[in-house]
Formats: structure tokens, C-alpha cells, sequence
């Protein structure tokens, strides 16, 4: 199922970047962008930063040639066609049109080099993490039944059998409800690095100036303090009279501040129509024996991928319940970060 997602949301991205899928270049860049994934995780990331030659450092090495190679091309491409075209006004133009035409104060335009770092960083970030937090969300639904099924009600109640639209999100509350509860559990980007700009003090201690901090979502966001039964799957605790009590931070999943993530809004809007668009049409259950792990890399993935069977379901139709999930293995994943 991971990789299945991955594969939506990057054909999703590729044609908000590029105006298109890149045909033949999807070949080279779905496993380049899993080689730099598996390669930036554990022990792999430690002797990379100390300059140890490995076997994943290769792997990684070569991923990001092919990678430069294809969006290279891209942007050559773009160039060419800026230059063969009359200039636009108005209409709706690729992300790589606006940076190709973007200009700083002084009227310079992005180099290559810079125009390249854009659209790799907009690559990795705007299809890996929505990616995964559909592949968590598949996985929570699973295990509760319950929650499935409300969703399903929702979606026969707003859609009808026909595929959502961006006009439906204000009425598929559930829908984004079980979107924000999995970013709880399984938040992609599960630890932010900053550094403090001044002294401070954070209970007994004292932070220096220039002090390097790790703010864990994957902890703070099951902190029974904030949460009550935190390591619960309930979409209903973002009803708007509970959420509304919460802390500032402690549902952080895209980041806060000045830095918060840019394209969180998008996020948000993409998984909730995507898992409405299969949800209405698809029950997804666990494959028999599946125990799934999760894997810490720079985002949090499942080590091994996450095997599921596909179920068709028909709008309105009762549909039976998955067998109930072992209370070992369900706890046993949800309590995976107990104590990070």
C-alpha cells in the first residue's frame, strides 16, 4: 500500500511541478527518490555525515545523478518553451513556469542550480509525506473498524457514488477528521530541528544561545497530558469543541512558526480527496499476518511496506467488518514510540 500511494502522490506532484507526468522519466524517478528515502535512515545517515563509503551511499550518490538528469532536462525544457511563447497573462501555469519566471528585486532570474534545489526539495516534500500519512491512515482504519465505517457513511452521504471535488471538503468533516488523527499517531515528519536565538528556560533547564533543539511530534502528539487515551485512533477528538482546548503545540504535525511547512494546506486538501475517492469505492484490510513497523528515517515510514488486501464495497450496501485486530498487535503498534 505504501508504495502504491507513493505512486499517486507523485504523479499528483509531478503534474502540479511540470504540467505532466514525465512519462519515462517516472521509471528513474520513483526509486531514486526511495534509494535517497533508505539511505538517509539509521545507521546509514551516521556514517554518511562521517564520510564512511558504504554500499547505500553509492545507492544514494547514484539516485541523485539521475534525479539532476531528469530535472535538468525539465528545466531546460521549460526554458526552451518560455522562449518560443508569448508571455501569458492570466491561466493557470506549472510550478516550474512561476519559478522559471520569478525574478528577485534586482531583476535577476534563478540560475539552474537554484531552479534544480526547488524542485527536488518540492519532490521529496509535496509527495513522500502526504504518501505516507495515507499509508498510516489505511493502516488505523483497519484496525478500527468502527472509524471505518463512519467514514464510509460519510462518503455515501456527501458523494453518492461520484468522485469528490474540492467543493465537497467543507462537508467531509469525518473524512478530514481521520486525516488529522492519523498525522497524530504517524506524523510523517516526525521531529523538527531548531536552533534558539537567545537564552531561555524550559522548566529546570537553561537553553544557551545558539543551542541545537529536537521537537519529537511523535512524542509530544502522544502525550497523555494532551490527549486523553493518546495512543487511541479517535478522528472525533478534532471535533471543534475538544480540539480547540488543545495547546498550541501540541499537534504540530507540519511544523509552526515562520517555518511551518508552505504546503500544508495543499497536504491537507490532497489526502482528504484522495482518501475519499478510494474510501467510497474500496475497504482496505490487513494482510493475514501482517505486522507492521515503523521505520524512522527522515520521514517516519513503514520499515517493510505495509501488505493489505482491496475489498470492493458499493455505496449504501452493509458491508462486514474486518475480523478484529489481536489487542497485542494493535497496541504493539500503536505504542511503538512509547518512551522515545
Amino acid at each position: 500500500m505504501h508504495n502504491d500511494m507513493m505512486s499517486v502522490t507523485l504523479r499528483i506532484v509531478l503534474r502540479s511541478l511540470f504540467g505532466s507526468e514525465l512519462g519515462e522519466g517516472m521509471r528513474v524517478i520513483e526509486p531514486a527518490l526511495d534509494a535517497i528515502m533508505l539511505s538517509s535512515s539509521g545507521m546509514h545517515s551516521i556514517l554518511a555525515y562521517l564520510g564512511v563509503p558504504t554500499r547505500a551511499r553509492g545507492r544514494y550518490l547514484r539516485a541523485v545523478a539521475q534525479l539532476d538528469e531528469v530535472v535538468y532536462s525539465m528545466i531546460a525544457r521549460g526554458r526552451e518553451k518560455l522562449k518560443g511563447e508569448m508571455p501569458v497573462t492570466g491561466g493557470a501555469k506549472d510550478l516550474l513556469t512561476l519559478l522559471l519566471e520569478a525574478r528577485d528585486e534586482d531583476g535577476n532570474a534563478m540560475t539552474d542550480q537554484q531552479l534544480r534545489d526547488e524542485v527536488i526539495t518540492l519532490l521529496l516534500a509535496g509527495h513522500e509525506t502526504t504518501a505516507l500519512n495515507l499509508s498510516w491512515t489505511w493502516y488505523l482504519l483497519a484496525q478500527y473498524p468502527e472509524a471505518e465505517k463512519r467514514l464510509h457513511q460519510e462518503l455515501d452521504a456527501v458523494l453518492g457514488g461520484r468522485p469528490p471535488r474540492a467543493s465537497d471538503l467543507p462537508r467531509l468533516v469525518y473524512t478530514e477528521r481521520v486525516i488529522r488523527e492519523a498525522l497524530r499517531l504517524y506524523p510523517p515528519a516526525w521531529r523538527i530541528f531548531r536552533a534558539t536565538q537567545e537564552s531561555i528556560k524550559v522548566g529546570d533547564y537553561v537553553l544557551p544561545a545558539g543551542a541545537h533543539i529536537v521537537m519529537a511530534q511523535c512524542v509530544t502528539q502522544r502525550d497523555p497530558r494532551w490527549f486523553q487515551h493518546a495512543q487511541r485512533f479517535d478522528p472525533d477528538r478534532w471535533a471543534d469543541e475538544i480540539a480547540g482546548k488543545l495547546p498550541r503545540f501540541a499537534y504540530f504535525p507540519f511544523g509552526g512558526g515562520p517555518r511551518v511547512c508552505i504546503g500544508a494546506a495543499f497536504a491537507m486538501m490532497e489526502a482528504t480527496l484522495l482518501l475519499a475517492a478510494i474510501a467510497q469505492r474500496f475497504r482496505l484490510c490487513l494482510a493475514p499476518g501482517e505486522r507492521v513497523e515503523p521505520l524512522a528515517s527522515i520521514t517516519l515510514r513503514p520499515k517493510n511496506g505495509i501488505r493489505m488486501e482491496l475489498q470492493a464495497r458499493f455505496s449504501g450496501a452493509e458491508v462486514e467488518a474486518p475480523p478484529a485486530v489481536e489487542a497485542g498487535a494493535r497496541s504493539s503498534a500503536l505504542g511503538s514510540f512509547r518512551g522515545a
